[in-house]
């Protein structure tokens, strides 16, 4: 009789621990496929565009006085 409840109980331990690695890696490929489809959906030019006009970046010139 105790070794069906040790039985019983390691089988649980075993299915406890599989099923949480499952859930795991699932979760890995999900967020993975997240990440793809994000990085799909964004826009490709991040610039200004060419309707407005040219884009001059100007910088600080300290006056040395």
């Amino acid at each position: 009789m105790t070794y069906l409840i040790r039985f019983i109980l390691v089988g649980i331990i075993i299915y406890l621990l599989v099923r949480s690695f499952a859930r795991y890696f699932a979760e890995q490929e999900d967020e993975g496929r997240r990440r793809k489809n994000e990085q799909n959906n964004e826009p490709r030019s991040k610039g200004v565009s060419k309707e407005i006009g040219e884009y001059v970046d100007y910088e600080e010139v300290k006056d040395k006085q």
